[in-house]
């Protein structure tokens, strides 16, 4: 799961509700700049408490990957085509030069 702009929206969840709650009041400049900063350094803090601690459970519920997975089984490939295009490069071949293939 992409965790990584996790912190970001709660950040500007935040700010924006205290922006909000911050024009309501109608609080001065510098009170509604020094609620602002507060509430942005604490809710970034805790959104990437969040998503360490998600990425740390989402690592842990995945099932591990197997090598094996990922290469092909031999048996399902089709080696036909491999075998009748050498006969017809065989074909090919001008007669002198079929005696240094033997």
């Amino acid at each position: 799961m992409n965790t990584k702009p996790i912190p970001i929206i709660i950040t500007l969840a935040a700010a924006f509700i205290s922006c909000v709650v911050s024009i309501l009041q109608r609080v001065e400049f510098s009170v509604f700049v020094t609620r602002l900063l507060i509430v942005v350094l604490i809710f970034l803090f805790m959104g990437t408490v969040i998503k360490i601690v998600l990425d740390y459970s989402f690592k842990t519920l995945e099932p591990p990957v197997s090598i094996d997975s990922d290469t092909p089984d031999i048996d399902a490939l089709d080696f036909d085509d491999e075998e009748s295009s050498e006969e017809e490069n065989e074909d090919i071949l001008p007669e002198s030069e079929e005696g240094f293939m033997n």
